[in-house]
């Protein structure tokens, strides 16, 4: 049995080591981004959660900086993000466990990453847009 998890980082892993194989910060771009979809995927499930109204978690909101822009952005990362840091950090990073999933998942056929990445992007998206016209938030049409 496959665990989906690893089958994407070792995509990922072996899809930035095979187009870019110079590059010295691979590591961090691998685990920015699968930290990123995997947070876009949580921010997700919760916006239906909270739509639906099976679930509604209350958020850390800062005001801190002097940009709202800013600020959102420190909130999604504590919310959001800040739970597959320390995922992503201890069970694929730390101690270089990425090198037994890449021994153990090496010659994949199916670019996982490459899906994982464009499915989490337009979901994320679609959903947005679906949410904000469900709850009229977005478009008086």
């Amino acid at each position: 049995m496959r665990n989906i998890y690893y089958l994407i980082w070792a995509d990922s892993i072996q899809s930035i080591r095979k187009f870019q194989p110079n590059n010295k910060n691979w590591k961090f771009k691998t685990f920015f981004f699968i930290t990123s979809m995997n947070s876009f995927n949580l921010w997700t499930i919760m916006l239906w959660l909270k739509y639906l109204n099976i679930l509604t978690l209350y958020h850390v909101n800062i005001e801190f900086f002097p940009g709202h822009m800013l600020n959102n952005f420190v909130s999604f990362m504590i919310n959001f993000a800040s739970p597959f840091i320390l995922i992503n950090y201890f069970v694929i990073i730390r101690n270089n466990r990425y090198e037994k999933i890449l021994e153990r998942y090496k010659n994949l056929k199916i670019r996982y990453g490459f899906i994982y990445m464009v499915s989490s992007i337009i979901i994320s998206f679609l959903s947005a847009i679906l949410y904000g016209i469900l709850t009229h938030t977005i478009w008086r049409g």
